[in-house]
């Protein structure tokens, strides 16, 4: 039988399977993609020490340029699915930044020494500009980052940063001005009693930090609620009992065992033990808790159109590292540093993988510059001083 005297296959037999693998083929394959690190702890090294000893021969001054250095030198040499980031800040911006932040720094610790007028009047300046310098600063950092050509951009408004930065300032700031007022502390403890609350201070604020994340022309998407931050802190809360009970056994033992062998200055020195024992629980155990969990959540709840991100750190891996670097900084005086440094944004980077339907060539080329972050990032240099150190 010649081929065209084949019969015609019936309809839909042979439709179904062709249209199924064209559907397989188009259907997007969600990518992992993980960040490397091309530095190392040796070369930083180099970069910081003489960072540090222009800072010092200018009196701080070149310590703006130094940050751009360092913040370049982490950038560019962080990389994700072979492109890396980059960051081309203003050193004068963040001069401007570090001169306003001590001279307000200084108003606040000698205010109340002039009159309490003064010092009231300097609380409520640093409660009306600081949420907006915030912000400021916020912008700077991120309209100054790009990766593949495309600028990552913040655009929260000043009114949502005063909802999000103000409570939580009010609540670091308000104490000095009322024991100054009320020297018996009576007044201060109504404040203290919102310290119950700072778990959903401390979430609005990474609300508000997160869900206006862009990247080009794409805005994050951000969907943890502000309830969930109570966990970790419950978690460090329960830490620090069990420690306090530790402790407290400690040097009931301690005295005990003291007073029986006649150790006469055994009162002197176990109190001691327990502050140190109470700080390193605080600091090295609870702090690194909380810090990893909030992080593991508030990222792993950010996402992009066609990106997700995934943040896995592991808290004890983390404790590890990090009493490690700081046992090694306090025996070098203070050269581990750098080393210390790199170690934890290794750490931070090998727990963190973004995933994406195809591939960020393809994201990239979907996505426009942002108008906005292009055509503001002279305000942002102006306006978005870089208060961190």
């Amino acid at each position: 039988m010649s081929p065209t005297d084949r019969s015609p296959a019936a309809p839909g037999l042979d439709e179904a399977p062709r249209a199924s693998v064209a559907a397989n083929d188009s259907a997007p394959q969600q990518q992992t993609h993980r960040f490397t690190f091309t530095g190392s702890g040796s070369e930083y090294f180099r970069i910081w020490i003489v960072n540090l000893f222009l800072s010092m021969i200018t009196l701080g001054v070149y310590s703006a340029w130094a940050k751009v250095r360092r913040m370049q030198y982490f950038d560019r040499n962080t990389q994700l699915a072979g492109a890396s980031f980059d960051f081309d800040g203003d050193p004068k911006a963040i001069l401007r930044g570090r001169v306003l932040a001590v001279v307000l720094l200084a108003a606040y610790q000698y205010a109340f020494g002039f009159s309490l007028g003064v010092g009231i009047a300097v609380v409520l300046m640093l409660l009306m500009l600081l949420p907006f310098m915030m912000r400021g600063a916020l912008r700077f950092r991120l309209r100054n980052t790009r990766y593949r050509g495309l600028r990552f951009n913040f655009s929260g408004s000043a009114p949502g940063a005063y909802c999000a930065y103000l409570p939580p300032l009010m609540l670091f700031l308000t104490p000095a001005a009322l024991l100054a007022v009320d020297p018996s502390g009576k007044l201060v403890l109504p404040v203290v009693a919102l310290y119950l609350v700072w778990p959903l201070m401390h979430g609005a604020m990474k609300g508000y930090q997160h869900r206006h994340l862009e990247f080009g022309s794409q805005q994050a998407s951000y969907d943890l609620p502000k309830r969930k931050f109570y966990r970790p802190y419950f978690a460090a809360l329960g830490m620090g009992i069990a420690a306090s009970l530790l402790v407290a056994g400690l040097v009931f033992a301690m005295a005990a065992a003291g007073s029986m062998g006649g150790i006469g200055d055994i009162d002197k020195w176990v109190p001691m033990l327990a502050v140190v024992a109470m700080m390193y629980v605080v600091y090295l155990i609870a702090g690194p808790f909380v810090q990893v969990r909030i992080a593991n959540m508030a990222w792993s709840n950010t996402s992009f159109p066609g990106v997700s991100i995934s943040s896995h750190l592991k808290a004890r891996g983390y404790l590890r590292l990090q009493t490690a670097n700081a046992v090694l900084t306090l025996l070098t005086l203070g050269l581990y540093r750098p080393f210390a440094v790199v170690r934890a944004y290794e750490y931070r980077l090998a727990h963190t993988t973004v995933q994406t339907d195809s591939g960020f060539e393809h994201i990239a080329a979907g996505m426009t510059r942002s108008s906005r972050a292009a055509g503001s990032d002279g305000v942002a240099d102006f306006l978005g001083v870089d208060l961190s150190w």
